[in-house]
């Protein structure tokens, strides 16, 4: 596996999955920052039955946009299945009045509200920088960033993380994989 750095872009499927990476961190930073939160997770929302469910349609709608593979869509949806299971048993009406505690959300795996699903915190990053590009295999490449905040004049920015991001090719594509913050 041989690093090829992000400082030397001359190759074209590097340019391609760092203008990616970029793009869908700008989106995702500008969402988190505008509080829309159904356009960064799923909202709460009453099924026909009157129970409760989660509404994925422009959450997803966002993803596919950003170049997230079908395989992680359908990763991300089924990491919501205890909250789905749970919240279908309850009525919308009860889930609108009763659910004002993060314990209570907590207790049904449904605290996704409280932490940013991309990024891995519950502070808002302001921006990322891509450390390395590596290409693993001829369909398979991971691109290295760092998130930062900035702390204000004379402070200067602080960067944290060795997040991955990983990519592969579908169809002539590249498609986002996985994103690992941890």
């Amino acid at each position: 596996m041989t690093p090829i750095f992000g400082q030397n872009l001359d190759k074209v499927d590097s340019v391609q999955v760092c203008k990616i990476t970029n793009d869908f961190f700008k989106w995702y930073i500008n969402a988190i920052s505008g509080k829309v939160k159904s356009v960064y997770q799923p909202r709460f929302v009453e099924s026909a039955g009157g129970k409760t469910t989660l509404d994925f349609n422009e959450y997803f709608e966002n993803l596919k946009q950003h170049n997230f593979s079908d395989e992680l869509i359908q990763k991300e949806k089924e990491s919501y299945r205890d909250c789905i299971d749970n919240i279908e048993k309850v009525s919308y009406s009860d889930f609108k009045s009763k659910f004002t505690d993060l314990d209570q959300f907590e207790s049904i795996g449904c605290d996704f509200e409280n932490y940013y699903r991309w990024t891995g915190g519950q502070e808002p990053i302001q921006g990322i920088r891509i450390k390395n590009v590596i290409k693993e295999f001829e369909n398979k490449t991971i691109v290295i960033v760092e998130y930062f905040f900035d702390n204000g004049e004379n402070y200067g920015l602080t960067y944290w993380g060795n997040n991955k991001i990983s990519f592969r090719r579908i169809k002539n594509d590249w498609k986002i994989d996985n994103i690992d913050w941890k």
